[in-house]
């Protein structure tokens, strides 16, 4: 996986308040458009397909060794003969100079080449089917990445919403206790205080608007272009994450497509190697050929030259070199095989780390919300108090901001429970299948 899908999970409890001026169209959409249109148009996926095609065309080059080979040459100029076909119609001298025209055709038919062709066609094939696996993978990362990043901006516009209404109360208890202190009903330190807790809140914006433009830009190379406020806040196929971790391991194991891309190319390695086996057996070809010369008597003359043979070659390296060559194919695909294996183990942690950060998330979100009920009672219970004089508008305002934060993280761990349900259904490689989002298919071409 060419991005760390628990970085981008990480990244998603950003949170993301104002409007960034990026030089992109504005447009409104569901989740499914923005990461539809990611999949479509994405650059890493028009990678994956010109190479996919690429293999294609490489499983018809191998498949064309099977066929016969035809060769035409051609040659036509002046020429220097001394030989003993010149000396012997010569009498004043041994050497003459004449024209020269030749040409040549030759077709040759393989016969049996040590079932290379037949090995580098399998192995082609493989590579052609990893390569789909591939696409789909890149697909599944894509579409994870612009997950966490609709996320992203969903959840900005949301805080948008709670700051700027918290920001008009805060002002208004700002006004109030100025007042009650320019009466000589409060002290100054109660303004101080207040204004105390509205440069928090300025603060805690003036960041926010920077990890904003940081996601609005993401969005973009994402996607190529910024999302308008209109965002659905989307709703994960529950039905499709199993109940337990082991489940998911297991269905990870058997259908994620970067551990059957990985598979395959391990297979395509093996033939390679039963490819560089060739030189144990000779090369076997037929061979059909006419040639026809025209040039002075005195160099030998006009020549036809027909025949149907058949040729065998045998290459021998005696130094081992052949030899080595299938140790090293042997090798590679030792790596290939160790490479699978970790990525089985990375694919495994990452689904159980997913699973860790929902657990995690659910238990923030139960104990948020018993947090906001106690903070909700102790509002109520503060507002009867200071109308009966027993609190000053300071602790009501203290209060107050209390609930605030507290419903704001409440939402932040809401948004990293939803993100860590999608993030399982990418660990699993059933992201886009969960969209309903139509996954590459082994005949898509571009």
């Amino acid at each position: 996986m060419s991005f760390n899908r628990l970085s981008l999970l990480a990244k998603a409890s950003v949170l993301a308040v104002s409007v960034c001026s990026l030089a992109v169209p504005v447009r409104a959409e569901t989740l499914v458009d923005a990461v539809g249109t990611a999949l479509n148009h994405h650059p890493s996926v028009e990678a994956a397909l010109a190479n996919r095609n690429a293999y294609a065309e490489e499983r018809q080059e191998q498949w064309a060794d099977h066929f016969p080979n035809l060769n035409v040459r051609g040659a036509g100029g002046r020429m220097y003969g001394d030989n003993s076909t010149s000396r012997g119609l010569t009498v004043s001298r041994g050497a003459t100079y004449s024209y020269l025209w030749e040409g040549s055709v030759t077709l040759t038919q393989p016969i049996f080449d040590g079932f290379e062709t037949f090995n580098r066609v399998d192995a082609a094939d493989f590579r052609k089917e990893s390569a789909d696996f591939h696409i789909a993978d890149i697909r599944e990362d894509l579409a994870l990445r612009t997950v966490m990043a609709y996320l992203d901006v969903l959840r900005a516009q949301e805080s948008m919403a709670r700051i700027k209404n918290h920001e008009k109360k805060i002002a208004d208890y700002q006004g109030r206790i100025q007042k009650m202190v320019d009466e000589g009903a409060a002290e100054e330190s109660m303004v101080v205080q207040a204004r105390d807790i509205k440069a928090q809140l300025d603060n805690t914006l003036a960041g926010i608007e920077g990890q904003l433009k940081t996601a609005y830009a993401k969005y973009a190379e994402l996607t190529g272009y910024v999302p308008d406020e209109e965002m659905e806040k989307p709703v994960p196929r529950l039905d499709m994450i199993p109940e337990s971790t082991a489940e998911a391991v297991e269905y990870a194991a058997q259908n994620h497509p970067a551990l059957r891309a990985a598979s395959l190319s391990e297979k395509a390695l093996e033939m390679d190697t039963e490819a560089e086996k060739q030189f144990y057996y000779p090369d076997v070809n037929g061979e059909l050929s006419y040639l026809k010369r025209d040039q002075r008597e005195e160099i030998g003359g006009e020549a036809v030259d027909a025949k149907a043979v058949v040729r065998l070659n045998w290459d021998l390296s005696v130094a081992g070199g052949q030899m080595a060559k299938v140790k090293k194919s042997r090798h590679r695909q030792y790596e290939s095989k160790a490479q699978m294996m970790e990525t089985e183990r990375q694919i495994e942690r990452d689904v159980r780390i997913s699973y860790s950060d929902m657990a995690t998330a659910r238990e923030q979100v139960d104990v948020l919300k018993e947090r906001m009920q106690i903070n909700n009672d102790l509002f109520k219970n503060y507002e009867a108090q200071f109308e009966g004089a027993r609190i000053n508008l300071l602790q009501l305002l203290q209060a107050d901001n209390a609930r605030f934060n507290t419903g704001l993280s409440l939402m932040n761990a809401e948004y990293r429970h939803l993100a860590s349900q999608f993030a399982i259904l990418a660990s699993m490689g059933r992201l886009q299948e969960a969209l309903n989002l139509v996954v590459a298919g082994n005949n898509e071409r571009r």
